[in-house]
C-alpha cells in the first residue's frame, strides 16, 4: 500500500472517529440540555422558526455554551474530513467525469456543513425572540442542502463500493473456478 493510500486511510479513521464523539455524546448531551429538542445539525429536513424558538427556548446556558464551544469544534473537522473520506474513492473508483461529479457533490456538503455551522452560532447567540425568519430559514436551508448532498454522496459510495465488491468476488470465483 502506497504512503497516499496510508494516510488516506488515518484520514477516513479520524472521520470515524470524529463522527461517533459527535453522536454517540456531544449531539446527545446538546439534545439532553435542551430538553429531549433535536440539534439543528440532526434535523435533515430543516427547521421553521417558531421551531427554532421552541429549540432556543429549551437548552439551557450551559448547553448553548456547549454547543457553541465543543460541539462546533467537534464540527469544524468533520466535514472535511469527511468531504476528503468520499471525495477520494468516488474520484478514484468512478469513470470519467462522473467520478469527479460525485466527489464535488460530497465537497459540497462539506461547505454547506461549514455554512450551516456558521448560521447556526449566529442562531445560539441571540435570545429566542430575537430570532428573524432570515436566520432560520438561512440556517435550515443549508442544513438541508448537507443533508440532500451527505446522502447523495454517501449512497453513490456505497453503490460504487457494493458494485466493485461484486465485481471483485465474481472475477476471485472465476480464476478459483
Amino acid at each position: 500500500m502506497s504512503n497516499g493510500w496510508k494516510i488516506y486511510w488515518v484520514v477516513v479513521a479520524a472521520t470515524v472517529t470524529n463522527y461517533l464523539i459527535m453522536v454517540l455524546w456531544s449531539l446527545p448531551l446538546i439534545s439532553e440540555m435542551a430538553g429531549g429538542g433535536a440539534p439543528f445539525d440532526m434535523r435533515p429536513g430543516g427547521y421553521s422558526l417558531d421551531e427554532a424558538q421552541v429549540f432556543l427556548t429549551a437548552i439551557n446556558a450551559m448547553g448553548r455554551d456547549f454547543y457553541l464551544n465543543t460541539q462546533q469544534l467537534l464540527d469544524l473537522s468533520y466535514p472535511t474530513l469527511f468531504a476528503i473520506s468520499v471525495a477520494i474513492p468516488l474520484a478514484r473508483l468512478v469513470p470519467r467525469y462522473w467520478g469527479k461529479t460525485l466527489a464535488t457533490l460530497a465537497v459540497s456538503a462539506a461547505v454547506f456543513d461549514h455554512f450551516e455551522n456558521s448560521a447556526v452560532a449566529v442562531m445560539l447567540r441571540v435570545e429566542p425572540d430575537a430570532l428573524t425568519e432570515v436566520m432560520v430559514s438561512t440556517a435550515s436551508n443549508w442544513t438541508l442542502a448537507k443533508s440532500i448532498s451527505t446522502t447523495i454522496a454517501s449512497a453513490a459510495l456505497l453503490m460504487v463500493l457494493c458494485t466493485k465488491g461484486i465485481v471483485w468476488l465474481r472475477n476471485r470465483n472465476a480464476q478459483i473456478g
